[in-house]
């Protein structure tokens, strides 16, 4: 069975994030995937301390606080939803301070501990219109985690959105993020 994490890097547990990661999740679990979901904002995760510890032999982050179970669930999953609104034109603080944690992945050669074909979504939702107004950021956000060793990563934007009803009216966005969940389990209908 596939595993899917998803890590809610809004402050708002019940916003627009949560909406569209709720359509990816269920379509995700639809086709036989575990979800599991974190809402980072009320998780005790503190920010790199640069003390190199995670270059030892155990590969691990000497911070004992939740970002260990999220090394855990990361290490057990085949996709992970990188959820965010966008703030001051990039991810939330709350998500930064997970992918800055990501470090212990990369071996001292630059390659990765993490298994391969891990594959990534990121799930971004925004109040202006325009989707392609942050898509450079969020793309160089994709990037930087197939350095870090994930695989083939997605993106879906949501524009527009001030309340999770403004994301719900979008029907079209609301397939596409159907879709990308049947993406992260590998079982994509094929539109006839």
């Amino acid at each position: 069975m596939k595993k899917i994490i998803i890590l809610n890097g809004s402050p708002r547990k019940q916003g627009t994030t949560a909406a569209l990661t709720e359509v990816v999740s269920k379509a995700a679990a639809g086709r036989g995937a575990e979800i599991k979901s974190y809402y980072l904002n009320g998780m005790n995760i503190k920010g790199c301390q640069s003390c190199y510890a995670c270059r030892g032999k155990e590969h691990r982050c000497s911070l004992q606080d939740n970002m260990q179970e999220l090394y855990d669930e990361i290490d057990a999953a085949s996709g992970i939803v990188f959820a965010t609104p966008v703030y001051m034109w990039q991810m939330t603080a709350q998500l930064k301070q997970v992918v800055d944690r990501l470090y212990p992945y990369i071996k001292p050669d630059y390659s990765s501990y993490l298994a391969p074909g891990k594959k990534v979504l990121l799930a971004v939702t925004q109040a202006r219109p325009d989707t392609s107004m942050f898509r450079h950021y969020f793309e160089h956000m994709g990037k930087n985690l197939l350095f870090l060793g994930f695989g083939a990563y997605k993106i879906i934007i949501v524009g527009g959105t001030h309340k999770p009803e403004d994301f719900h009216a979008q029907t079209e966005v609301v397939a596409e993020a159907g879709r990308m969940g049947e993406w992260l389990v590998g079982m994509e209908r094929t539109e006839q």
